[in-house]
Formats: C-alpha cells, structure tokens, sequence
C-alpha cells in the first residue's frame, strides 16, 4: 500500500470517525486455507518486499520485523516440505527451526537421500546459528525475556537475504528431488 493511501485512510478515518465492522472474516474460497506450501510462500514474499525496504531504511527500525518475518518464512519453508514428504509434520510440532530441520533430513534419510554434501550441511549450520540465537522464537518479536532486555543486534541484510534464499530453496528442492524421482518410477 503506498503513503498516499495511508494517509488518505487516516484522513477518512479522522474526517467520519466510522464504527468500523468486522474486518477480518472467514472466506471459503481462500487457496492458502490448509496449504504450507502456499502460506510458506506467501511469507517468502512478504519478506522480500520487507527486505527491500529494509535495505533503504537508515533508521534500522525494520530490522527487527525483518528477522522475525525471517524466522516464521523459514520455519514455513521447513514444515511445508516435511508435510510435502511426510504428509504432515511430528503432532504438536515446535518452532525449534534446528529440530523441524532434522525431521526434515529423517524423512529424506528414510526416503533414500543422503544429505551430507557441502550444501545440505552449511544450511544444517545456518538454521542452527539462528535457532541458538533465539532458541524460543521470541528474540525478534520482543525487547525482553522475563524482564531482562534482549542485546542489541547488528544484521548484515545481504548475507540474511542469501541465507534465506537458500534455506527455502533448498527445502523447495528436498521436495522437488523426491517427488521427481517417485514420478520418473512410474
């Protein structure tokens, strides 16, 4: 949405004052309803267009939304190809990105994949890194755990841009790969 129609939606709102309704409302006809495929890739894009902003804000106030868009993208990405593979992620499954990535590997281990090439290992030590330094998923989201403030955080974008760009590729292809191969046996 661009400032022009933000600012024309506040100037109405002050202008009429209106008791606004109900503004969000089930839609039957919704294509992402139950897809992780779909709401995965939906956050890809969101945070792709965050990150464009983010890389011509000076303030580093969209720092924070970013890395927190980063974390639920990837953890999307991850759940969409263990559901891909496994018809469904472990009940009740946790936001630990490290555990959901090595469910991820178990399935491809039981379908015949070996992933310990150079790749398949640097993203095993990207998620890693991230799932140490927010291990409850709350890093992001808030300025303190039990009271006590967060440190602040230096990102470089471009390096968390390609970092993205290959967790999600690379869970995108684990998928693709399997499904190639079950397709080409028939």
């Amino acid at each position: 949405m661009s400032a022009e129609q933000r600012d024309q939606l506040v100037d109405d709102i002050v202008e009429t004052q209106p008791a606004l309704g109900v503004f969000v409302r089930r839609m039957p006809s919704d294509l992402m309803a139950g897809s992780w495929d779909l709401l995965a890739y939906s956050f890809q894009q969101a945070f792709e267009v965050l990150w464009d902003h983010a890389r011509s804000d000076i303030s580093g106030l969209l720092v924070r939304p970013l890395l927190l868009l980063w974390r639920q993208s990837v953890e999307l990405a991850i759940k969409s190809a263990i559901t891909e593979l496994a018809a469904g992620v472990e009940p009740r499954p946790s936001h630990d990105i490290k555990d959901l990535f090595a469910q991820l590997l178990k399935e491809r281990a039981a379908a015949g994949y070996c992933d310990d090439d150079d790749l398949a290992q640097n993203v095993v030590a990207m998620v890693a890194l991230v799932q140490r330094f927010d291990p409850s998923g709350d890093r992001f989201r808030y300025p303190t755990r039990k009271g006590k403030p967060f440190e602040g955080i230096d990102v470089d974008l471009d390096q968390l841009f390609q970092a993205h760009w290959i967790i999600t590729t690379w869970c995108e292809g684990a998928v693709m790969e399997i499904k190639e191969t079950r397709f080409a046996d028939y």
